[in-house]
């Protein structure tokens, strides 16, 4: 199945973040990595870099990958209104792109 929405861009950073609940006390951790890519301007033949960060669910598929150019499925929605939530949905793995 080919993914509605895809990634491409060089693997810059894998890393994990550590969230404990105020009210229950509860530690909780978030896989992420970033991506640098290259994004069209709308308005000229241009483009600029960005970064992106995105939610993982194994940071072992990623971490051979640091400095590679690999795409990704990835989703988003907005739980508030400013803002986006980005994740790589669960089982999809990265894809290594060819030079």
């Amino acid at each position: 199945m080919n993914p509605m929405f895809s990634i491409t861009g060089e693997l810059r950073k894998v890393y994990s973040e550590h969230h404990v609940n105020r009210d229950t006390g509860e530690q909780t951790t978030k896989h992420r990595i970033q991506i640098l890519g290259e994004i069209p301007l709308r308005d000229s033949d241009g483009t600029k870099e960005d970064m992106v960060t995105l939610t993982i669910d194994n940071p072992a598929d990623y971490r051979d990958l640091v400095k590679e150019t690999i795409t990704v499925p990835f989703g988003f929605f907005a739980p508030a209104k400013g803002n986006v939530v980005t994740f790589v949905p669960k089982g999809s793995r990265p894809l290594l792109v060819s030079a």
